[in-house]
């Protein structure tokens, strides 16, 4: 009589309901039956909810009893009770968040993965939106519409992890911002589900309505939100799952990207801004305690790494600190050592050393040698400069060294 959840999409499940103006998925429009198997009411006669009504029901996230609603301008579904505590009660269900939880549910059934919605996890107290096993991997999706505090996600995320549980956030196309072809600006809510795989940074986007999945790779950072990334985007169903996991067809964006870090740098020395953040005026006023002034910084404390993507510090902030505080006062010939700069991890538990990546990239400008095994050094001295002009000098010809090291990966 009920229709199983496998189906449920392909008739096109998506009741709205109008509530205080918002529209969203108040209505659970799927429950467990005693059994434990997920039911809907939707397209069924009205004798087939009469009968239904007979049978008790239980939300799917938190277990409470669900009554059966309908009328002639109502669709069809579950609802709480009055008092209830569910968090889906309390917050509602948005429409592309639900749509596309069903849209990513069937497309692994498809494919035949045995795979379930909001199954719950004693071991953690988490219910993902999706569970399934592939090549004996535990692995929790789930599609992230709603922009929560960074560090509620960092705490699902190690939850899953201390669990054994692989978890792949998938991103609503909201939150995908792109400004032009492979530019895109990055917020700091984003930046929380990077992914690394293969010393490639990856996000995954899902367009619930459209059906399209857009998966950026290859991406990177100048300094700030802007992010240059590779994107391939497809219909859902004609990609398979572990395909999301493979290498994504890239294109060349080494001179744009270093058109803008060659941007960025003039417009930190030319151009006055009064209004910064906190992080910003500390920065500025750590400077001032030390008798300099930010516009004349040496140009390597600009510099691009792979890892300046997963952090939201402008790489000016950091690199100028460890330049000042471990380099800058050292004799040629001294060690140089830097301290490890500690920034969450990606989600699959990546986290890079900054502080190296910055060394290889000195070594590689020639401002220190290295010698041995994370042993580095000092072979050139560096100093602040006097006035801008010599300033941007120094940008250029750094800029040409970054140029001239054969489309190095940063």
């Amino acid at each position: 009589m009920f229709e199983s959840n496998q189906f449920l999409w392909s008739r096109n499940i998506g009741g709205l309901c109008r509530i205080r103006g918002e529209e969203v998925f108040k209505q659970v429009l799927y429950a467990l039956d005693t059994n434990g198997d997920l039911k809907s009411l939707y397209q069924l006669r009205q004798e087939e909810i009469e009968l239904a009504r007979k049978s008790p029901y239980f939300c799917p996230v938190c277990h409470e009893m669900l009554q059966i609603r309908s009328g002639p301008r109502t669709i069809p579904h579950f609802s709480h009770l009055p008092k209830s505590d569910c968090t889906m009660m309390k917050g509602g269900e948005t429409v592309e968040h639900s749509r596309g939880k069903w849209r990513l549910f069937n497309w692994l059934k498809n494919q035949g993965y045995d795979v379930y919605l909001e199954q719950y996890l004693p071991e953690i107290r988490q219910r993902p939106d999706l569970y399934l096993m592939a090549n004996d991997k535990r692995i929790a999706i789930e599609y992230q519409c709603a922009s929560v505090p960074r560090r509620e996600i960092e705490k699902r995320t190690l939850s899953y992890r201390d669990a054994g549980v692989f978890p792949l956030w998938i991103l609503g196309a909201k939150h995908l911002h792109s400004s032009n072809f492979n530019h895109y600006s990055l917020s700091d809510f984003a930046r929380s589900f990077l992914y690394h795989f293969n010393d490639d940074y990856r996000l995954y986007f899902f367009h619930a309505s459209k059906n399209i999945i857009w998966v950026t790779s290859n991406t990177k950072s100048a300094g700030g939100r802007r992010v240059f990334a590779n994107t391939f985007s497809s219909i859902i169903t004609s990609l398979n799952f572990p395909q999301l996991f493979s290498s994504v067809p890239s294109s060349n964006m080494e001179d744009q990207f270093l058109s803008e870090v060659k941007r960025l740098w003039y417009k930190n020395r030319t151009v006055y801004q009064s209004q910064v953040s906190s992080e910003e005026r500390n920065y500025r006023q750590y400077l001032y305690l030390r008798g300099y002034h930010f516009s004349l910084i040496p140009s390597i404390c600009y510099l691009p790494i792979p890892g300046q993507v997963q952090t939201g510090i402008r790489p000016y902030v950091w690199q100028t600190r460890l330049i000042l505080d471990h380099f800058l006062h050292l004799p040629l010939g001294s060690r140089v050592e830097f301290p490890f700069i500690q920034i969450p991890s990606t989600p699959n538990g990546y986290t890079p050393h900054l502080s190296q990546q910055y060394l290889d990239l000195l070594t590689q400008l020639n401002i220190i040698e290295k010698t041995g095994k994370n042993n580095y050094i000092k072979s050139k001295q560096v100093s602040f400069h006097k006035r801008v002009e010599d300033a941007l000098e120094d940008d250029r010809r750094t800029l040409e060294q970054l140029k001239n090291l054969q489309r190095i990966k940063i």
